[in-house]
Parts: structure tokens; sequence; C-alpha cells
């Protein structure tokens, strides 16, 4: 039922690709052909859900088309020409609400994007040509290959965080240097580091004797 409920919701906007349908061409904020992109994501969705997990090999071939909607959407916003215009919102102090934004400020948010959902696909094609030749270690080298993909996409987004995290540690250690004199400790990993020490050499086994 949920998967005829998919390729329902996916019918309409494909049908408006073509003018037929409650929707039309020009209800698609594009070309034509991402009504079709966008409908087909949910049916091909809705086909992996009857498949179901007694047919994996149709199951992964119909995600591998759910995903190549979003991936040429993502592609065509990000990479595409023409001037794109996207809806968001600012938090900023003294500028708030909602407002359009345009150029790089629309397509660097959906080029990372559409980065990681390449490499999310390259990883499902490998997968599943690693699954049609009969598993691991088939195919082994080219299933890493994607793996590392996906960590190269994801840094634009990881990389920032880290050093964000990094930098706030740094800020609160030197808070407490200022406020108490010393640098902050964690007594709690230093007092296990000296456990572990102290029960490597309990298990230690005694040395022999001189001869």
């Amino acid at each position: 039922m949920i998967g005829l409920l998919f390729i329902a919701t996916g019918a309409l906007p494909m049908l408006a690709a073509f003018d037929i349908g409650p929707l039309r061409a020009e209800d698609i904020n594009g070309p034509p052909w991402l009504g079709l992109a966008a409908g087909g994501c949910f049916a091909s969705a809705g086909c992996a859900i009857i498949a179901g997990p007694q047919s994996p090999l149709p199951a992964r071939l119909f995600g591998i088309l759910a995903l190549l909607g979003l991936v040429a959407i993502g592609n065509w916003v990000a990479f595409g020409a023409g001037e794109r215009i996207c809806g968001g919102s600012l938090s900023l102090p003294g500028v708030g609400g909602s407002r359009d934004l345009g150029g790089l400020a629309c397509r660097i948010p959906f080029g990372v994007g559409a980065l990681i959902i390449d490499a999310f696909l390259c990883l499902m094609v490998a997968k599943t040509l690693q699954q049609a030749l009969g598993g691991p270690p088939r195919l082994a080298r080219l299933v890493s290959v994607a793996e590392w993909l996906i960590l190269a996409s994801l840094l634009p987004i990881l990389l920032p965080l880290l050093v964000f995290g990094l930098a706030a540690g740094a800020a609160g250690a030197i808070r407490t240097r200022l406020a108490t004199g010393v640098w902050p400790r964690n007594e709690e990993f230093i007092a296990r580091q000296k456990a572990k020490g102290l029960l490597k050499k309990i298990r230690r086994p005694p040395a022999d004797p001189p001869p």
C-alpha cells in the first residue's frame, strides 16, 4: 500500500512534464524534465518498497533509479546553466526572516549536497554490482574507492565542524587558564590511563631469574 502511494505521488509531477493532470509544465520551477526526475524518485522508491527484502537486487536497482533522480536535480541546480533563485532564511544579528538566495548563495549548498549524493550513488552502484557478481571480495577495491569518495564529499561539512570544535575547546581551556591559573585536565581520562598502565604491570609475567 505504501509503495503504491509513493508511485501515485510520483505520477503527478511526471505527468505535469507533459501538461497532463492537475499540474502543468509551468508549475515546475525549471525545465519539464525536472518533473520527470522528481516524480521518478517517488515512483522508483515505491517500486523498491514493493520489491522488498525478498527481492534484494531489484530493490537495489529501483533505489539506484530513485537516487539518480535526486542526482539529476541536485547537479542541475548546482552546476547547470542559467540563474538560480532559492528560498532561504537568514538568522544573523540584525537580519531576520526569509528571503530569496541567488547565484553562489543558492548554488554552493546544492553543490555540496549534489557531491554527497553523487558519491552515495557511486557506492550504491558498486555495492549492487558486487552483489550481482556474488558478493565480496569481488569489486572490493571499487567499493573502497566509492567509500573514500563519500568521505571526500563530506569534508566541506566535517572540516568546519572539526575546526569549530577545536576552536571552542581551545577557547574554553584559555578561559579556565585565565580564571584559575592552571590549564584544565581531564582527570577521568588520566585516571583511566594510569589504571590501564597498572593493570599491564600486574598482568606482565615475571622475568626469568638469572642463571
